[in-house]
């Protein structure tokens, strides 16, 4: 059994590295629908619909291209546009494993503290699911 360790993670806006970032978390949720009818004891539900967020933190490099990429989409005038992100588990040396998911940046953060480094982080709500993610190099 071969174990991932979180150094070797990465996440990518498109195809560009996001530089300084220090985690990254995909958190796939579902709506349970209740169908208890009027007189049973115990309540019943079913499936519903999914829900897939991205978040991630890191420190600020405002000109990093996928940082930068980011900054410049949620900042613009026009629509946000959608975003693609990558999740990686494993990307140093062999095969690149993970997930990968577009939609739009429904948050992000900067933050500054005088005795460290300025903080960076975001949200990403992906539309239609996430899908497994290798390649051979």
């Amino acid at each position: 059994m071969s174990v991932e360790k979180g150094v070797d993670g990465s996440i990518l806006i498109g195809t560009d590295k996001m530089a300084h970032i220090k985690s990254w978390e995909w958190s796939p949720a579902g709506d349970a629908l209740e169908t208890t009818c009027f007189g049973e004891k115990d309540r019943t539900s079913v499936p519903g619909l999914r829900s897939h967020a991205v978040t991630f933190a890191g420190d600020l490099e405002s000109t990093g291209v996928a940082q930068k990429a980011l900054l410049d989409n949620f900042k613009s005038t026009a629509e946000n546009t959608a975003a693609t992100v990558i999740l990686l588990t494993n990307s140093t040396t062999g095969s690149k494993k993970g997930w990968t998911g577009s939609g739009p940046i429904t948050g992000l953060a900067i933050g500054n503290a005088a005795e460290g480094l300025v903080a960076f982080s975001g949200t990403i709500q992906i539309s239609g699911g996430m899908s497994t993610y290798t390649t051979s190099t």
